[in-house]
């Protein structure tokens, strides 16, 4: 009885007149943990919704405050200090794009009600345009958001990043459903975040100075890696070379395009434009 009336705050009330213990109805309702976690796990719980937080920009405040209110009130409980794990493991998103809180709501709400959505979207020329889209999948991607989705307007699977949706408003008509290995083999299925179906191979060369780092960064699912020498020799399948041209700018000098030939003439003329524009 004292576990229940100091651990968990139920209303139980002792009454003299019979010497018995009772539930005090008045009382706002009251229920049991529906969890029973140990500390390590109340923790670890406590540290994901924090960086899912971070990482939502405050999209997600409402769905997660009386959720994290319950978990820190068991990690008081326990003798963990909430406060430890918001000042001693910090997220820093680097690039994250603002998106508006309206347009999540009405994304998620279509996505999980399997309903199609009126959305107008700027392109990276801020060019508007309206679409009709069927959600399938919000990816949180290098901290942003995007949403795979049918465009019913281009009639194929297209990527949208939220941060250029300015307006989303919900149909009544139900959305178009494609299923998992559908959805895997045209959004997963090549290098970064821009997908298809027409594939290529990249094949890299990575110099002793970056090999070892290249060697343990997870670039994709069917990379192929191995050393030469001190070298380290990577090949991995692409769809759309602009993401791919990005990462590996990041890598100049220190990677040498082997194939295909479009690859590499795309990766000398980026290089070429940025020393001229610094001339």
């Amino acid at each position: 009885i004292i576990t229940m009336q100091n651990q968990y705050g139920a209303p139980i009330q002792y009454r003299d007149s019979d010497r018995t213990y009772y539930y005090d109805s008045e009382q706002p309702a009251f229920q049991l943990p529906g969890i029973w976690l140990t500390a390590q796990e109340l923790r670890g719980i406590v540290t994901v919704l924090n960086i899912l937080r971070e990482l939502n920009d405050g999209l997600v405040a409402n769905e997660l405050d009386h959720v994290q209110q319950q978990l820190h009130d068991y990690m008081q409980q326990r003798g963990l200090k909430v406060e430890d794990i918001t000042q001693r493991i910090k997220v820093l998103s680097v690039g994250r794009r603002s998106i508006n809180n309206a347009v999540y709501q009405q994304v998620t709400d279509a996505l999980f009600g399997r309903k199609q959505i009126e959305i107008q979207y700027a392109s990276i020329k801020q060019t508007i345009s309206r679409r009709s889209v069927s959600p399938q999948t919000l990816v949180l991607y290098r901290d942003n958001w995007y949403l795979d989705a049918y465009c019913h307007q281009r009639q194929q699977l297209r990527t949208f990043m939220l941060s250029r949706i300015n307006s989303a408003v919900i149909s009544v008509i139900d959305a178009i459903e494609f299923n998992h290995e559908e959805l895997k083999q045209h959004f997963h299925n090549s290098y970064g975040l821009f997908s298809g179906e027409n594939l290529q191979t990249a094949e890299l060369l990575f110099n002793s100075h970056v090999a070892h780092q290249v060697s343990q960064q997870q670039w994709h699912a069917e990379a192929i890696g191995q050393w030469r020498g001190n070298d380290y020799y990577l090949t991995l399948p692409y769809n759309d070379e602009r993401e791919l041209l990005r990462d590996l700018l990041a890598f100049a000098p220190d990677v040498q395009i082997i194939a295909p030939e479009e690859l590499k003439s795309a990766y000398i003329k980026r290089l070429t434009a940025a020393i001229e524009n610094n001339l």
